[in-house]
């Protein structure tokens, strides 16, 4: 059997994670820009990153994503002037100190780390589903 690029399997736990981060940011049913307020069904809603670039250090970072519209994350390039002031405001400008920095790290994701988070991923999504 031939295993999965770790690009692949990056991919793959961004999907799950992105679902997860509508998801816990919904209803059930819809959820609302993090940005600009828009409420949307959650399936038609991105999980938007308060650092841009998908790096490695950046790309599950749980704790700076929210969900977007697609108007503020795609076209409005983020909006990150508005996202990042809300998270500062939400989580203390001490933590968005320690995200830059800690989105500057190199981060290399082995096989074993990637295929672990993805079944983690997909337990939690088990109960948000149920």
């Amino acid at each position: 059997m031939k295993h999965k690029t770790i690009g692949a399997l990056k991919k793959t736990a961004w999907d799950l994670l992105s679902k997860i981060v509508r998801l816990t940011h919904s209803d059930g049913n819809t959820c609302q820009c993090f940005t600009c307020g828009k409420l949307m069904f959650w399936k038609e809603a991105q999980a938007g990153h308060a650092i841009p670039g998908r790096t490695g250090a950046v790309l599950l970072d749980e704790e700076i994503l929210r969900p977007q519209c697609v108007g503020c994350n795609v076209f409005g390039r983020g909006q990150y002037h508005i996202y990042t002031t809300k998270l500062i405001k939400e989580k203390g400008f001490d933590w968005w100190e320690r995200k830059l920095i800690e989105a500057k790290q190199i981060k290399k994701w082995s096989r074993t780390e990637l295929e672990s988070t993805i079944e983690s991923y997909k337990q939690r999504l088990k109960t948000l589903e149920n």
